[in-house]
């Protein structure tokens, strides 16, 4: 039997033509959907698992960058400008860790001022207990600051230290510089000793008009060292 074509041989294969393009588009926008799903999932997903530069800091999750993350301000923080807490029950916890490579400081700072309760039990690689003087401590003690003559002034150690060492200063007098013309009597450094008596008096070339205050020193440190 055959098909009748009432349009004639030139329509059918104008028809077949259009149906092939129509089922091949159809095939190629289903692949570039479907392509664009697993791509959008796959970057979607390492985005939210990984923040980047320009991105937000995802808490909890790793973040990367190349470039410094600044924090600051014009006016600055009534306090401290970043807090870290960690409340965790364990032994080994802390609220930063810093690590670098091989050979590079862990930390760098632009102030010499000294930081309350930061402990360092090791100068250049070794322990307290190796560097032979234990619990070193300098204490300086001044005298008034006044035209008499002659001055005394004893340092001591805190309970517990011994001397190990001592020094003084003089200062004002002639000119208002150090005073060469103030003779100073010292304490000898004597095993077991825990102070250091500085005495001093004004030579006669000086005029007695003159303010001028002497300083001990006493170099103390924990008893039993060797």
């Amino acid at each position: 039997m055959k098909l009748l074509r009432p349009f004639g041989e030139g329509w059918w294969v104008l028809l077949r033509g259009t149906v092939g393009t129509v089922m091949w588009l159809g095939r190629a926008t289903v692949f570039l959907v479907g392509l664009a799903v697993i791509l959008a999932a796959l970057f979607g997903l390492a985005s939210a698992a990984l923040g980047a530069n320009g991105d937000f800091w995802k808490l909890g999750r790793g973040n990367a960058a190349t470039n410094t993350t600044a924090l600051g301000g014009m006016l600055g923080a009534n306090g401290a400008m970043l807090k870290l807490v960690n409340k965790n029950g364990g032994t080994d916890d802390t609220a930063l860790r810093l690590e670098v490579q091989a050979g590079e400081a862990p930390m760098s700072v632009n102030s010499g001022a000294k930081v309350g309760g930061l402990n360092a039990d090791r100068v250049d690689g070794q322990d307290v207990s190796q560097i032979g003087v234990n619990g070193l401590q300098r204490v300086e003690v001044e005298s008034p600051t006044n035209n008499s003559s002659p001055k005394q002034i004893t340092a001591s150690c805190p309970q517990g230290k011994v001397l190990v060492g001592t020094g003084f200063d003089v200062f004002g007098g002639k000119s208002g510089t150090s005073n060469e013309f103030t003779h100073v009597i010292m304490d000898f450094v004597i095993p077991g000793s825990t102070s250091v008596t500085v005495a001093a008096y004004e030579d006669g070339a000086l005029p007695f008009d003159a303010t001028w205050r002497v300083k001990a020193i006493a170099i103390c440190a924990t008893e039993g060292t060797p």
